[in-house]
């Protein structure tokens, strides 16, 4: 939904990336890939994203965010939709000593999350995705990426 401000700006580690497979328990706590559980230190927030999949932002990403939506007209349709699609399912989830995540039942049902997940970096936040639907996407993207990358210049 825009530009928001980057942590350090073309330093690795301040961008999610990397594809990991978790469990979910039957508390249905996720674990946040070790690697990135510093920057959830200050909380995290989980959401509805696109694609039937969950995004987690860390809590300053998460602020960047909705003062980027507050920047736009609220009589705006499309901000209506990304606010009552992404800001209305938002969950505040303080990771336990474990660096695991309470996922919420609305929305490890919204995603079809039952005991195992895909917890993938998308840059600014991680994506928790049910592992067939993961697969799925990355065979259409796959199939796709070639000319759309050309098309950016990339």
């Amino acid at each position: 939904m825009g530009n928001f401000p980057p942590a350090q700006e073309g330093h690795l580690e301040s961008f999610f990336a990397g594809e990991f497979a978790h469990s979910l328990d039957e508390k249905g706590r996720l674990a946040i890939p070790a690697k990135f559980r510093a920057r959830f230190k200050d909380g995290a927030v989980v959401t509805r994203w696109i694609g039937e999949c969950l995004a987690v932002f860390p809590t300053s990403e998460w602020a960047a965010m909705n003062v980027e939506i507050l920047k736009r007209p609220r009589t705006d349709p499309v901000v209506s939709q990304f606010v009552h699609f992404i800001v209305a399912g938002a969950h505040e989830a303080d990771p336990d000593a474990q660096g695991r995540l309470v996922i919420p039942g609305h929305l490890r049902q919204y995603a079809g999350l039952t005991s195992e997940a895909q917890v993938i970096g998308a840059s600014r936040n991680l994506e928790v995705w049910e592992p067939s639907r993961w697969q799925a996407r990355l065979t259409e993207v796959e199939r796709s990426i070639g000319d759309k990358l050309q098309g950016l210049g990339i």
